[in-house]
């Protein structure tokens, strides 16, 4: 079944839990420690982000450090035309044909305001753009054609709702580029096939399985592997190498395949669930649910979430937890739907 658009899903995976939601920890200690407490790579998948798998094989290398959010530092527009031969020359933005778009100035202006102290790259969600562009269509519909041409890349974040991330493509191009450290030779090349190859001639956030694995063999009969079992292996390999590093994580639905993702995300999407829960007790608890806005700034929110309260805030206002109301006062916040969790 082919999808039209990129915020399509199927209906097993609307509501309840995320499709990819973190599977059940190992309660072998052992095991535990093999696996990695705390679950911060790619999204869901418990693996650590940074280890390091042989294809083909189960020796470890060197671990590669996490560049922070900050460290990505400003984006360089410039006026030449996209090529994806070269990661760094694949992102650079159109002055004449990108910054009319309205969507795409908001992401460059959202992205300044990432926490700079997260080990990922700077990442803006859909909710953020809602609460700067009103016209919520043309956003979705922006979006799209900015995934299609390789500007931006959607990530769906594995949050208790149906919650979208968009990554600048040279941002994406240098997290992936930041999984080579410490990397074997084919390592390197199997992380240039996934960028250049796989997520480039991508339009949705996650790849079947049918499509990863038929790339994959032909990837891996390229570099030489031609026999049966050995080229199962490696490429099982491979797949296990890209979910480690957090650029996959699986699908935890019937129609199976991958969703699309980025190192370390887990870390932002658990500080982004504590940071909802707690402003939506602290709106309900006031009377008629409902808080000034200003007095809402003030406050802070536990150190556990690191996003901030500016933050948390816009993100209500965007996904329509909030109704504003202009008075003499200032903007007051209301609760749109008072049972409804944020």
């Amino acid at each position: 079944m082919i999808m039209e658009s990129v915020w399509d899903v199927y209906p097993d995976e609307e509501g309840g839990a995320s499709p990819d939601s973190d599977p059940p920890r190992p309660t072998d200690p052992q095991e535990r420690r093999k696996r990695g407490r705390d679950g911060d790579g790619g999204g869901a998948s418990s693996s650590r982000p940074d280890d390091d798998v042989s294809v083909g094989g189960n020796q470890r290398g060197s671990r590669a450090r996490v560049k922070t959010a900050g460290e990505y530092g400003p984006i360089a527009i410039a006026s030449t035309s996209s090529g994806l031969g070269n990661a760094s020359d694949a992102t650079d933005l159109d002055l004449a044909g990108d910054l009319p778009s309205d969507t795409l100035a908001t992401v460059l202006l959202l992205r300044t305001s990432f926490p700079p102290n997260l080990p990922m790259c700077p990442l803006v969600i859909k909710s953020h753009i809602y609460s700067i562009v009103s016209d919520r269509t043309a956003v979705d519909r922006q979006l799209e054609e900015l995934n299609r041409r390789n500007k931006v890349r959607i990530i769906k974040l594995s949050s208790d709702r149906a919650d979208y991330g968009v990554v600048l493509w040279e941002d994406y191009s240098r997290a992936v580029d930041g999984c080579k450290e410490g990397r074997s030779g084919l390592e390197k090349g199997l992380l240039d096939w996934f960028l250049g190859t796989l997520v480039s001639q991508t339009t949705h956030c996650y790849v079947d399985d049918s499509r990863i694995d038929s790339e994959l063999l032909a990837f891996l009969r390229r570099r030489g592997e031609s026999r049966g079992e050995a080229l199962k292996a490696a490429k099982e390999s491979c797949v296990t190498l890209l979910v480690r590093c957090g650029l996959l994580t699986r699908r935890m639905s019937m129609h199976g395949g991958y969703w699309l993702s980025i190192p370390n995300i887990g870390i932002f999407v658990k500080s982004l669930r504590a940071g909802r829960k707690q402003l939506a007790g602290i709106v309900k608890r006031r009377r008629r649910c409902e808080i000034l806005q200003w007095d809402l700034e003030k406050m802070k929110l536990p150190k556990k979430t690191t996003l901030g309260m500016k933050y948390h805030l816009r993100d209500a206002i965007g996904s329509g937890f909030f109704d504003q109301i202009e008075t003499t006062c200032g903007p007051l916040l209301r609760a749109a739907n008072k049972k409804e969790k944020l």
